[in-house]
């Protein structure tokens, strides 16, 4: 029962950090548009909208994130003391839903950020994103390469 307990856990903490993962490599690249207002022609209502729009989910995010960090731990205590597999089900049921939520409400972000964009500047924006996403990709390939090594 033990193992059944620890390897749940670490199910649920690799589903979790794979989340966290790919929010954080969206978040930094939303973050790097400011980096990009010269090259994106941003002008500055743009600018204080987008940031107004990264600002609000920044803060669903902590909010949920707090949430999340407490659910966490309501469920560990609960394999940890072989509640019932009912209520177990239940608290992974909350977990899954505000992760939804969160997941749900980064891509309103995108696509609010998205409207306030010309289709030039559009067009250039999801190219350096592009751009990101493959730079990102190749560090991790490298990072699981060298961990395979070290192996």
């Amino acid at each position: 029962m033990k193992k059944i307990a620890f390897v749940s856990i670490a199910i649920i903490m690799g589903l979790t950090f794979a989340v966290i993962s790919v929010s954080f490599a969206e978040k930094k690249a939303g973050e790097s548009i400011f980096e990009y207002k010269k090259e994106l022609s941003l002008t500055d209502k743009q600018e204080k909208n987008l940031r107004d729009i990264l600002a609000k989910l920044q803060n669903y995010l902590t909010d949920k994130q707090k949430e999340l960090n407490g659910l966490r731990a309501e469920l560990s205590k609960m394999i940890a003391e072989s509640a019932d597999l009912d209520k177990i089900k239940a608290k992974l049921n909350d977990i899954a839903e505000i992760q939804v939520d969160a997941s749900y409400e980064d891509i309103v972000s995108n696509r609010a950020i998205e409207t306030e964009l010309t289709g030039t500047q559009l067009s250039k924006w999801r190219g350096m994103q592009a751009e990101f996403r493959k730079n990102l990709q190749q560090a991790q390939g490298a990072a699981s390469k060298t961990k395979e090594i070290k192996k």
